[in-house]
């Protein structure tokens, strides 16, 4: 009787590397003894290293085998144990199969299998149903305790711009955490991915390469808002809410994530087109497009519903929009630019991280040095990499002078909100307010324009009857809402309000609340660059929602500026009612 040829296989994982009795040589050893044993004549011998069983089809030297098999070249597979084979009960139907089919036969030197006969073949199939459910709780305890990991921190990516490692956790890093900031911020003011990588070019940030896709990326991430998903590459995506510090909003995340589809939807976008994809027409309600006529007309800019062929002019646009455009460029160039980045400053303090990120790129600087000098590294890898550390360096000290000088300034809350009020009072009595607005905006270019209307306004709704057209309704972007609401509430932003006072219909500035105390040394500050009068108004309860507030109208030419609600134990009892003078004054001057 002829010998069986028999073929040898040897499979280790990186698991496995280090498991008594699982290393390639000693599976070798034992199956070569196997073979003596039965009498086999041992035709080759293939090996798998460092590659998992959960499938077949990755395994070359298995795939070698099995060809071997269809050849006729072997008659018997001899494998160490079965899940060495295979650990997929699908995979190990199809290998039966054919087995059977090329009468070949497999045996395993310490699961005692033999697929020669009936009752050996059912014992295979029944021990890997048992290997399978094995991996699928050993898959299970991992994922269990990848979401215990993953909620404590310690998140599974790359080095992904603005975090870095602390303690195997991810955190914020404040010396790139500013340039994430800034690509959600273009991009929610209108600029495109490819416009932003652009800029980072130009300005030669980070001294890197920056791509349209790099941008697309960065704005998708959410890990930028906190949260981590998982699984993407499986197809069974897990998201992992508030994991890590986020660097931007929630709501700024999604507000770009809409801008995107609203992208995608509509037209490619466009600079030359002030209320672009912010017009809702008022017949079908869908966003118009923008156009501009030829002809005699073809100075104007026009927004044009495609479907009604409705239109509305651009500038009778900004015409109605006076007050509410003048309102948010008095926002955005004394708040936005000048309170805000105090406020956040009060609230984040990053010196400490930044004092720890400059330390580490001089570590860095020292040992690239050491590895330029022991010739470990090129000449031009050197000055390549010393050229990045260096500008890094620099951004970073830069930073850290500003927060340092903002450490050092004595400004508070109180001051900035006084200064805000200064700021309006002098347009509030000036007879030349309208012409005060047009004098700015005329002075932004188109595109900063755009910016202005796509930072703060999500849709504007109007009505046209005829030539006649009216404001329906504005929809702010709820960043800008989100944001209005915080420096509300710390007392750097006034908000404003239609309120009735005698019979009369009164739109009036609101602060956030104050003591009695505090509104006493206020209006002192405010009397040093203003003649303004003050006086407490009674407030008397109507019903549950409703109440009044008693006026008594004293100098004729006084108008009402702001209402300042007093705090008494805790609720508000009555209101502060600061007057301004409506006729031209000599405003005194006086710095904070």
């Amino acid at each position: 009787m002829n010998k069986k040829n028999a073929a040898i296989y040897c499979r280790v994982s990186t698991e496995d590397q280090a498991r008594e009795g699982y290393s390639l040589p000693e599976q070798q050893e034992k199956l070569k003894d196997l073979c003596k044993y039965r009498d086999y004549n041992i035709y080759d011998i293939y090996e798998d290293a460092g590659i998992s069983g959960k499938d077949m089809e990755h395994r070359l030297q298995f795939q070698k085998m099995i060809e071997s098999v269809r050849d006729g070249k072997v008659n018997v597979i001899v494998a160490y144990k079965l899940d060495r084979l295979t650990r997929s009960i699908r995979d190990l139907e199809i290998l039966i199969s054919e087995l059977e089919k090329y009468n070949c036969s497999l045996e395993c030197a310490m699961d005692d299998i033999n697929t020669s006969t009936a009752n050996g073949r059912f014992f295979v199939r029944m021990l890997t149903v048992l290997s399978q459910l094995e991996i699928e709780r050993v898959s299970e305890r991992t994922k269990f305790g990848m979401v215990g990991a993953i909620k404590d921190g310690h998140i599974p990516v790359r080095k992904t711009l603005g975090f870095m490692r602390k303690d195997k956790k991810l955190i914020i890093n404040p010396a790139e955490s500013e340039i994430v900031e800034r690509i959600f911020d273009l991009y929610y003011k209108g600029k495109s991915y490819q416009q932003i990588a652009n800029i980072f070019n130009e300005e030669k940030v980070l001294n890197k390469k920056w791509y349209d896709t790099t941008i697309l990326k960065i704005l998708s991430n959410p890990l930028y808002k906190g949260d981590f998903i998982s699984g993407t590459r499986t197809g069974n995506p897990i998201l992992y809410k508030n994991v890590v510090e986020p660097i931007i909003s929630k709501k700024l995340w999604e507000e770009c994530q809409e801008q995107t589809r609203k992208n995608t939807r509509n037209y490619t976008r466009r600079n030359d087109y002030i209320f672009f994809q912010k017009i809702i027409c008022p017949n079908c309600h869908k966003i118009m497009a923008c156009k501009a006529p030829g002809g005699s007309k073809k100075k104007y800019i026009y927004y044009q519903c495609n479907q009604c062929k409705t239109y509305i002019r651009e500038d009778k646009l900004v015409e109605l929009l006076v007050d509410e455009i003048g309102q948010i460029i008095e926002y955005d160039s004394i708040v936005r630019k000048y309170f805000a980045p105090l406020l956040k400053h009060k609230i984040t303090n990053t010196n400490e991280l930044l004092s720890k990120e400059l330390n580490t790129l001089k570590d860095k600087e020292i040992r690239l040095k050491d590895a330029y000098l022991n010739e470990i590294i090129s000449l031009k890898e050197y000055k390549e990499d010393k050229t990045y550390l260096e500008n890094r360096i620099k951004d970073i000290e830069y930073k850290i002078k500003e927060e340092q000088d903002l450490e050092q300034y004595n400004f508070t809350f109180e001051d900035m909100m006084l200064k805000r009020d200064i700021e309006s009072i002098k347009c509030f009595i000036s007879p030349f307010y309208e012409l005060n607005f047009q004098a700015k905006w005329s002075e932004l270019t188109i595109s900063e324009k755009q910016e202005l209307i796509t930072s703060y306004i999500d849709s504007i709704e109007v009505i046209k009857n005829d030539r006649d057209i009216k404001i329906k309704h504005i929809t702010f972007r709820k960043t800008f809402i989100e944001e209005y609401a915080n420096l509300f509430n710390n007392g750097g932003i006034n908000r404003n309000q239609e309120i009735k006072a005698n019979n009369l219909s009164i739109n009036i500035e609101i602060s956030a609340p104050m003591t009695r105390e505090e509104i006493k040394k206020y209006i002192k500050k405010l009397q040093l660059n203003f003649p303004i009068d003050y006086q407490e108004l009674k407030k008397e309860q109507i019903n549950d929602k409703q109440f009044m507030l008693k006026y008594n109208k004293g100098n004729y030419f006084n108008e009402p500026f702001k209402l300042i609600p007093i705090i008494d134990k805790f609720k508000i009892t009555n209101y502060g009612l600061i007057e301004v003078p409506v006729s031209p004054i000599n405003i005194i001057n006086v710095d904070i």
